[in-house]
Protein backbone atom coordinates (compact mmCIF):
# COMPACT_ATOMS: atom_id res chain seq x y z
CA UNK A 1 0.00 0.00 0.00
CA UNK A 2 1.51 3.41 -0.80
CA UNK A 3 1.71 5.66 1.69
CA UNK A 4 1.00 9.64 1.54
CA UNK A 5 1.75 12.34 3.83
CA UNK A 6 -1.44 14.20 5.14
CA UNK A 7 -1.61 18.16 4.85
CA UNK A 8 -2.45 19.47 7.80
CA UNK A 9 -2.09 23.18 8.72
CA UNK A 10 -4.20 24.77 5.87
CA UNK A 11 -3.89 28.43 7.10
CA UNK A 12 -0.18 28.00 7.43
CA UNK A 13 0.37 26.32 4.06
CA UNK A 14 -1.99 29.20 2.60
CA UNK A 15 0.39 31.70 3.86
CA UNK A 16 3.23 29.91 2.40
CA UNK A 17 1.15 29.60 -1.20
CA UNK A 18 0.54 33.55 -0.42
CA UNK A 19 4.49 34.27 0.17
CA UNK A 20 5.86 31.87 -2.82
CA UNK A 21 3.44 33.94 -4.85
CA UNK A 22 5.05 37.61 -3.27
CA UNK A 23 8.30 36.66 -3.62
CA UNK A 24 7.77 35.63 -7.47
CA UNK A 25 5.98 38.70 -8.82
CA UNK A 26 9.30 40.68 -9.78
CA UNK A 27 10.74 39.23 -12.87
CA UNK A 28 14.65 39.55 -12.76
CA UNK A 29 15.03 41.32 -15.97
CA UNK A 30 18.71 41.58 -15.37
CA UNK A 31 18.97 37.87 -14.66
CA UNK A 32 17.40 37.23 -17.79
CA UNK A 33 18.96 39.35 -20.09
CA UNK A 34 21.95 37.90 -19.07
CA UNK A 35 21.02 34.03 -19.42
CA UNK A 36 17.87 35.01 -22.06
CA UNK A 37 15.49 32.33 -19.82
CA UNK A 38 14.07 32.14 -16.32
CA UNK A 39 11.53 30.34 -14.10
CA UNK A 40 9.43 29.69 -11.50
CA UNK A 41 8.42 26.43 -9.91
CA UNK A 42 5.86 25.80 -7.19
CA UNK A 43 7.92 25.67 -4.04
CA UNK A 44 5.95 25.32 -1.45
CA UNK A 45 5.84 22.88 2.04
CA UNK A 46 4.70 20.07 1.72
CA UNK A 47 3.96 19.78 -2.24
CA UNK A 48 7.31 20.66 -3.34
CA UNK A 49 8.90 17.96 -0.51
CA UNK A 50 10.86 15.53 -1.24
CA UNK A 51 10.10 12.19 0.22
CA UNK A 52 12.92 10.17 2.08
CA UNK A 53 10.78 7.34 3.89
CA UNK A 54 9.73 5.71 0.38
CA UNK A 55 5.95 7.88 0.99
CA UNK A 56 4.40 9.83 -1.58
CA UNK A 57 3.93 13.77 -1.53
CA UNK A 58 -0.10 14.72 -2.43
CA UNK A 59 -0.85 16.92 -4.96
CA UNK A 60 -2.55 19.93 -4.04
CA UNK A 61 -6.55 20.20 -3.23
CA UNK A 62 -9.37 21.98 -2.99
CA UNK A 63 -7.97 25.26 -1.80
CA UNK A 64 -4.60 24.93 -1.78
CA UNK A 65 -5.55 23.99 -5.64
CA UNK A 66 -7.15 26.85 -6.51
CA UNK A 67 -4.56 29.49 -4.32
CA UNK A 68 -1.66 27.93 -6.28
CA UNK A 69 -3.23 27.97 -9.92
CA UNK A 70 -3.93 31.81 -8.88
CA UNK A 71 -0.43 32.69 -7.75
CA UNK A 72 0.65 31.24 -11.30
CA UNK A 73 -1.89 33.82 -13.08
CA UNK A 74 -0.86 36.31 -10.69
CA UNK A 75 2.88 35.97 -11.28
CA UNK A 76 2.65 35.61 -14.68
CA UNK A 77 0.86 39.01 -15.31
CA UNK A 78 3.12 40.56 -13.64
CA UNK A 79 6.21 39.05 -15.31
CA UNK A 80 3.87 39.94 -18.48
CA UNK A 81 3.65 43.58 -18.03
CA UNK A 82 7.49 43.77 -17.18
CA UNK A 83 9.23 41.69 -19.97
CA UNK A 84 7.28 43.73 -22.22
CA UNK A 85 9.08 46.66 -21.09
CA UNK A 86 12.13 44.83 -22.89
CA UNK A 87 10.36 45.71 -26.09
CA UNK A 88 11.78 42.99 -28.05
CA UNK A 89 10.35 39.31 -28.96
CA UNK A 90 9.19 36.83 -25.73
CA UNK A 91 7.98 33.70 -24.74
CA UNK A 92 5.72 33.70 -21.88
CA UNK A 93 3.94 30.34 -20.74
CA UNK A 94 2.42 28.91 -18.16
CA UNK A 95 2.69 25.39 -17.81
CA UNK A 96 -0.60 23.81 -15.87
CA UNK A 97 0.31 20.32 -15.42
CA UNK A 98 -2.52 17.79 -14.27
CA UNK A 99 -2.71 16.17 -11.91
CA UNK A 100 0.76 16.66 -10.97
CA UNK A 101 -0.33 20.36 -10.17
CA UNK A 102 2.90 21.00 -8.06
CA UNK A 103 5.67 20.33 -11.43
CA UNK A 104 3.81 23.51 -12.58
CA UNK A 105 5.81 26.76 -13.70
CA UNK A 106 5.94 29.95 -15.24
CA UNK A 107 8.73 30.54 -17.82
CA UNK A 108 10.06 32.70 -20.23
CA UNK A 109 12.23 33.24 -22.55
CA UNK A 110 14.36 36.24 -24.77
CA UNK A 111 16.81 36.52 -27.83
CA UNK A 112 18.53 33.18 -28.50
CA UNK A 113 16.88 31.11 -26.19
CA UNK A 114 12.96 32.33 -26.88
CA UNK A 115 12.58 28.75 -28.73
CA UNK A 116 14.09 27.36 -26.09
CA UNK A 117 10.69 25.74 -24.52
CA UNK A 118 8.78 24.86 -27.77
CA UNK A 119 10.42 20.75 -26.99
CA UNK A 120 9.94 20.82 -23.35
CA UNK A 121 6.66 18.32 -23.71
CA UNK A 122 5.03 15.89 -26.68
CA UNK A 123 2.71 17.71 -28.73
CA UNK A 124 0.24 14.95 -29.78
CA UNK A 125 -1.14 15.73 -33.39
CA UNK A 126 -4.86 15.44 -31.53
CA UNK A 127 -5.37 18.29 -29.75
CA UNK A 128 -7.70 18.88 -27.10
CA UNK A 129 -9.63 22.13 -25.63
CA UNK A 130 -8.87 23.06 -22.20
CA UNK A 131 -11.51 22.49 -19.64
CA UNK A 132 -11.62 25.82 -18.55
CA UNK A 133 -14.94 25.21 -16.76
CA UNK A 134 -13.67 22.21 -14.09
CA UNK A 135 -11.05 25.58 -12.38
CA UNK A 136 -14.06 27.07 -10.55
CA UNK A 137 -13.83 31.32 -10.55
CA UNK A 138 -11.19 31.06 -12.35
CA UNK A 139 -12.40 29.78 -15.36
CA UNK A 140 -12.49 33.63 -16.69
CA UNK A 141 -8.82 34.41 -16.02
CA UNK A 142 -7.77 30.73 -17.92
CA UNK A 143 -9.64 31.96 -20.66
CA UNK A 144 -7.37 34.68 -21.07
CA UNK A 145 -4.72 32.39 -22.64
CA UNK A 146 -4.65 30.37 -25.61
CA UNK A 147 -3.79 26.66 -24.41
CA UNK A 148 -2.23 23.89 -26.27
CA UNK A 149 -2.42 20.29 -24.81
CA UNK A 150 0.96 18.33 -23.89
CA UNK A 151 1.62 15.38 -22.42
CA UNK A 152 3.44 15.42 -18.47
CA UNK A 153 5.75 12.66 -18.85
CA UNK A 154 8.98 11.23 -16.74
CA UNK A 155 11.52 9.56 -19.61
CA UNK A 156 14.01 7.17 -19.03
CA UNK A 157 17.58 5.89 -21.61
CA UNK A 158 18.06 2.85 -22.97
CA UNK A 159 21.67 4.02 -21.19
CA UNK A 160 19.34 3.38 -18.03
CA UNK A 161 18.32 -0.01 -18.99
CA UNK A 162 21.73 -1.19 -20.04
CA UNK A 163 23.55 -0.10 -17.15
CA UNK A 164 25.42 -3.29 -15.31
CA UNK A 165 24.68 -4.98 -11.88
CA UNK A 166 28.22 -2.58 -10.35
CA UNK A 167 25.99 0.21 -11.11
CA UNK A 168 23.42 -0.04 -8.22
CA UNK A 169 23.69 -0.17 -4.42
CA UNK A 170 22.76 -3.79 -4.58
CA UNK A 171 21.57 -6.97 -6.24
CA UNK A 172 18.16 -6.39 -5.28
CA UNK A 173 18.08 -2.65 -6.59
CA UNK A 174 19.73 -3.83 -9.38
CA UNK A 175 16.93 -6.68 -10.28
CA UNK A 176 14.19 -4.65 -9.13
CA UNK A 177 15.38 -1.95 -11.75
CA UNK A 178 15.16 -4.08 -14.72
CA UNK A 179 12.04 -5.76 -13.99
CA UNK A 180 10.80 -2.03 -14.00
CA UNK A 181 12.06 -0.98 -17.47
CA UNK A 182 10.91 -4.31 -18.72
CA UNK A 183 7.31 -3.98 -17.85
CA UNK A 184 6.93 -0.24 -18.67
CA UNK A 185 9.08 -1.26 -21.95
CA UNK A 186 6.57 -4.05 -22.29
CA UNK A 187 3.15 -1.67 -21.84
CA UNK A 188 4.00 -0.10 -25.18
CA UNK A 189 5.00 3.45 -23.84
CA UNK A 190 5.89 6.26 -26.13
CA UNK A 191 9.38 5.35 -27.57
CA UNK A 192 12.27 7.65 -29.52
CA UNK A 193 14.45 5.43 -31.42
CA UNK A 194 18.13 6.51 -31.84
CA UNK A 195 21.54 5.11 -32.99
CA UNK A 196 22.78 7.39 -30.25
CA UNK A 197 20.23 6.24 -27.10
CA UNK A 198 16.90 5.44 -27.16
CA UNK A 199 14.21 7.48 -25.54
CA UNK A 200 10.78 6.68 -23.07
CA UNK A 201 8.62 8.49 -21.91
CA UNK A 202 6.15 7.40 -18.98
CA UNK A 203 2.84 9.69 -18.88
CA UNK A 204 1.91 10.72 -15.85
CA UNK A 205 -0.69 12.79 -16.96
CA UNK A 206 -1.49 16.46 -19.34
CA UNK A 207 0.78 19.61 -19.21
CA UNK A 208 -1.23 22.52 -20.58
CA UNK A 209 0.45 25.29 -21.79
CA UNK A 210 -0.90 28.63 -21.73
CA UNK A 211 -0.15 32.00 -23.61
CA UNK A 212 -1.10 35.05 -24.54
CA UNK A 213 1.43 36.36 -27.27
Amino acid sequence: MTKYHKTRGNKRISKAIEDWKNHNLGLDLEYLKSTQRSYCKVWVSPFANISVIGSEIPSPKGQHRQEIIKGLLDIYNHWEQQIKTLNKPYYLAIWLLEPRLEKSQVVCAIDSMIDFYDITFYKPKEQRKFPSQNYGKLQEQLQAFNWTYALDEDHFFQSDVDLEEDNYTSTKDYFDSQKWYKRKIKEGIRTVPSNEDTFYAIQKGIAWIGTKN
